[in-house]
């Protein structure tokens, strides 16, 4: 096998690896989609810099809409406040 293949088989597993663990906050949404991006940035021959930044907000921007893969609808409670409800119709606050 060459570099090529083994290179493109290893950066096709950490990606996928590392979207299978997009479920929690922000912050972890954005670490993740900043260090795939480092990836992909780095072995693509591109800057790993410019790959991080943009993977962080794409991530961040994903993990906002996202919860445990399934799109959240967020209301407002008229005073400011906002929140989603989940599968078993709680109110969870958006942070």
């Amino acid at each position: 096998m060459g570099n090529t293949l083994i290179r493109n088989v290893v950066l096709v597993g950490v990606c996928a690896a590392m979207s299978v663990g997009c479920a929690s906050s922000d912050v972890k949404h954005a670490g993740v989609g900043a260090v795939g991006g480092a990836v992909v940035g780095a072995v693509a021959g591109g800057s790993a810099v410019t790959g991080a930044v943009v993977g962080a907000v794409a991530g961040a921007v994903i993990g906002r809409l996202m919860v445990d893969g399934k799109e959240r609808e967020v209301y407002s409670d008229g005073n400011g406040g906002r929140y989603w409800v989940d599968e078993n119709g709680n109110r969870r606050a958006v942070r």
